[in-house]
């Protein structure tokens, strides 16, 4: 007896992906499977790979659907895996595949990447889905990224605890003297420096996740902007880093702008780069801390 959509719905679970195997295995003939197509009831994503169900496929189901369709080793890797991983919003397909073994062949929708320098410590699994490890999509992502690009990914990677620099140092040591490589080694030579509309980005997602109120950018107040301003709190975060700014005269400026700020009687906080990369949830708690200490006032 053939499996009913529930049934079906319950063998892919949330991501809704299931193999031509599979709906064999669940009772579904050839012709039955076509009907279902006919009827919205399954999509066919790519040969032997269906999505149950009429909504639209999301990036994951895509890039779960994507490493199902090939039948040997295949994990999502580049900036799918970022995504995967949770450090990066979803890429417009084609979706990234690192094929380890079985057929290489490559389909519509699907970017097909080889096997280079790959080790257990390269693969594994997030949920469902095979992917490749964090610093593993890091460095695929460097084979197109500029330096400016693939240092803002670093820079989310660190802020999300994806990566490591043991993990990036070590890769980037075993892939040897290809320009990703290169390119990882050099920023990690210099040092993830964050430019300060990158420290915007960064922080602002993590006041999202934590829940609180997303704050002003560029607020003019008296004759400077302030970096992050909470107008009904009196509340102003101002970024710091003299690494970052390049020259203490830079440095300088920012402590008067943040004198200036504070005389109009605002509360002034400062970030360093350092405790944005090294201790976010630190400072999120600082900054929550601080709203409701001015809310009450």
């Amino acid at each position: 007896m053939a499996a009913s959509d529930a049934d079906l719905a319950r063998l892919a679970g949330p991501l809704r992906i299931l193999r031509r195997e599979q709906l064999h295995a669940a009772g579904l003939s050839r012709s039955a499977i076509r009907h279902r197509i006919t009827q919205g009831r399954l999509q066919q994503l790519w040969p032997g790979v269906y999505l149950v169900g009429p909504a639209p496929a999301g990036p994951l189901s895509l890039a779960h659907g994507a490493a199902a369709s090939f039948s040997g080793a295949a994990y999502v890797t580049n900036g799918w895996g970022c995504m995967i991983h949770g450090f990066a919003g979803a890429p417009q397909p084609p979706v990234d595949i690192l094929v380890v073994s079985g057929s290489r062949k490559g389909r519509k929708g699907i970017r097909v990447h080889r096997s280079r320098n790959l080790d257990a410590r390269d693969i594994g699994h997030r949920g469902q889905i095979p992917v490749t490890s964090t610093a593993r999509c890091i460095l695929g992502c460097a084979e197109t990224y500029g330096l400016v690009q693939l240092e803002g990914l670093i820079g989310d990677a660190f802020a999300a605890r994806a990566v490591t620099d043991h993990q990036l140092d070590e890769l980037a040591a075993r892939a040897g003297a290809t320009p990703a490589a290169r390119k990882l080694r050099l920023l990690r030579q210099e040092g993830v420096q964050l430019t300060r509309s990158e420290a915007e980005r960064i922080l602002r997602r993590l006041l999202k996740q934590a829940g609180l109120p997303i704050p002003h950018t560029n607020y003019a107040i008296g004759r400077y902007f302030a970096d992050f301003a909470w107008p009904r709190h009196r509340l102003v975060v101002e970024f710091d880093g003299f690494a970052t700014h390049g020259h203490k005269q830079a440095f300088t400026s920012d402590r008067k702008r943040g004198a200036d700020i504070t005389a109009h009687g605002w509360s002034v906080m400062h970030v360093t780069w350092d405790e944005l990369i090294d201790q976010p949830l630190q400072v999120v708690a600082k900054i929550a801390g601080a709203l409701a200490v001015r809310e009450a006032a």
